[in-house]
């Protein structure tokens, strides 16, 4: 298997012609496309700036043209799609159109397409003439022409705003190969969880930011409102089996019962043995519903959807956003803590479910039913408090120019928040660095992790990055908030220099936010503050804020310059 990698790439290398097969590294072009696929899989789950970070590190990491083309342009899609970064994806588009002509006829097509849904018809028109003028018998040319007659019939006669866009379907691209090394997660498989212990809370803080001026609270506004959505959550993909129980429940126009067993057929699912006739199973009852499937055991509001998909079992949880925070608050916070915390909380959790539904309409589900999301572990999480927290915010949203925003949390910032373009490399203006003093008080606020040289070079080597005989580790580049985003690593090797979290932090399975790093011999310490990417709201941080400080406040100090509207 690994020769057909190699082979696969050196043919890559041979058709896009430059670099010369002794200069290029198959471990580090097996790394990239590791990259590309473990970004496949941060969209599956909703991880958006995560996605756009690997796209970042196969980019920076390949040799080869076309590899580095397949990242551009998946990258400009993650954009577009999922990130509301339109301006941003175009220049990618343009790009690529300019300097790769790999992709360059797909980036020029994808330009125009995306200047024609945005109602710019003035520079559609002009991509879609470049396009002709450069592929006149291109695989994209149908749909360019029909594109090219709307865009002159909305010139001609409607204003934007009354012309009807019908999509036009773009050709299904063949896959390509992509290894991936040792014992890694591929595209759809999610990596294998690290447990670690979290940091003791420390008696003196390492780092005292200065006290930021207070923040105004956030003041809800009244927007349009809507009726309460309906969210899609994904249960289980694959199981082998899936277990309901309750108290009548009920699917199509078969009658009830208190249980029901679900297993994948050819291309439908069987119940209780038996293949259906329909494609997808809704269940439904009055009363909740009990589900058993992939080692998950949860009592789950709504109704339950079982299909199958891509050969395999895929299970849904039908419920209303309300409902869905229910659960998701006292999952993913302390039902001890302050009722403001749980209020901003409940509003931050809204706001992503939000998000997610409104970019995810053309999947399958909105949501995962875990941390790859949110954290969703059924009515047997519920609190009294964590429920009037849900209830006395019901549906209020962050929002910025009529958008939800993607309100983005991590356990604790480490008493500095992190810049979302420091970080992720693309700029969102409520995601900015600023100082959270509340956060150094609370749990997870410090770390510290120390190995030797030879198993930092071992750690790099399983994901592919050659590092032999380290001489020195040390910054590269750092954030406004202090974090260590990228990082230098000389050794026999060369001198190179590695995005910190997907590398360095990966391979030594670091707590990410990472401030310093000493060499003591033979050995490296690497200290951190906090724990998770450090991007928006502090969970710790709220947690000692809400002691005096009403939830509006704390969003209003973790996503500044937001409105908070109260959208049903």
């Amino acid at each position: 298997m690994k020769s057909l990698m190699v082979a696969c790439l050196f043919l890559a290398l041979m058709v896009s012609g430059t670099p010369s097969a002794q200069e290029i590294d198959i471990e580090q072009e097996q790394l990239a496309r590791w990259h590309i696929n473990y970004a496949s899989y941060l969209i599956d789950v909703g991880k958006y700036l995560e996605a756009l970070e690997n796209y970042h590190t196969a980019i920076e990491v390949t040799a080869l043209r076309k590899t580095k083309t397949d990242a551009m342009l998946a990258k400009a899609t993650l954009l577009s799609s999922f990130l509301d970064a339109d301006e941003e994806a175009l220049k990618v588009y343009q790009e690529v159109g300019r300097n790769f002509p790999e992709g360059a006829e797909i980036a020029i097509y994808r330009e125009g397409l995306l200047l024609f849904e945005l109602n710019r018809f003035e520079e559609a028109a002009e991509a879609f003439k470049s396009y002709n003028a450069r592929y006149p018998a291109g695989r994209f040319q149908f749909q360019a022409e029909v594109l090219m007659e709307k865009v002159k019939d909305a010139l001609a006669k409607a204003p934007p705003s009354q012309i009807a866009m019908v999509p036009v379907p773009e050709p299904a691209a063949k896959p390509i190969p992509q290894p991936e090394p040792a014992a890694e997660p591929g595209p759809g498989q999610k990596p294998a969880v690290v447990k670690t212990t979290p940091a003791p809370e420390p008696s003196k803080p390492v780092v005292t930011p200065p006290t930021p001026a207070p923040t105004p609270a956030v003041k809800p506004v009244s927007g349009q409102k809507v009726p309460i959505p309906e969210l899609r959550v994904r249960i289980s993909r694959g199981a082998s089996e899936l277990i309901l129980s309750g108290k009548d429940i009920c699917y199509g126009q078969s009658g009830c019962r208190d249980s029901f067993t679900v297993t994948p057929g050819n291309d439908r699912v069987r119940i209780n043995g038996r293949q259906t006739e329909k494609g997808t199973v809704i269940f439904r009852s009055e009363k909740p519903i009990s589900i058993s499937c992939d080692g998950k055991k949860k009592k789950l509001r709504g109704r339950i959807s079982a299909s199958m998909r891509e050969g395999k079992l895929l299970v849904i949880n039908l419920v209303e956003m309300e409902e869905y925070l229910l659960s998701v608050v006292p999952s993913e916070s302390y039902a001890s803590w302050p009722l403001d915390t749980l209020k901003a909380q409940a509003v931050a959790a809204r706001t992503y479910a939000y998000y997610q539904k409104l970019h995810r309409e053309n999947l399958s589900y909105d949501l995962v039913d875990d941390e790859g999301d949110q954290a969703y572990k059924g009515m047997e999480r519920e609190t009294t408090r964590s429920t009037k927290a849900v209830m006395e915010s019901s549906g209020e949203v962050l929002m910025e120019q009529q958008r939800p925003i993607l309100a983005m949390f991590s356990a604790n910032s480490g008493g500095y928040t992190a810049d979302a373009k420091a970080v992720f490399n693309l700029n969102k203006s409520y995601l900015t660095a600023r100082p959270d003093p509340e956060s150094l008080k609370g749990k997870m606020a410090t770390w510290k992790k120390e190995f030797s040289t030879k198993d930092i070079e071992a750690a790099l080597a399983r994901i592919g990055i050659k590092a032999r005989g380290i001489s020195r580790i040390e910054a590269a580049e750092k954030g406004p908030s202090g974090r260590i985003v990228k990082v230098r690593i000389r050794s026999r090797d060369g001198d190179k220099v590695f995005r910190t979290r997907t590398t360095l932090g990966r391979a030594l399975k670091l707590p990410e936010i990472l401030v310093d790093i000493r060499r003591n011999g033979d050995r490296y310490e690497f200290d951190g503050r906090g724990w998770g990417h450090g991007v928006g709201y502090s969970q710790w941080g709220s947690a000692i804020m809400g002691k005096d400080t009403s939830y509006r406040e704390i969003l209003a100090f973790y996503y500044p310059g937001v409105a908070l509207e109260k959208r049903w």
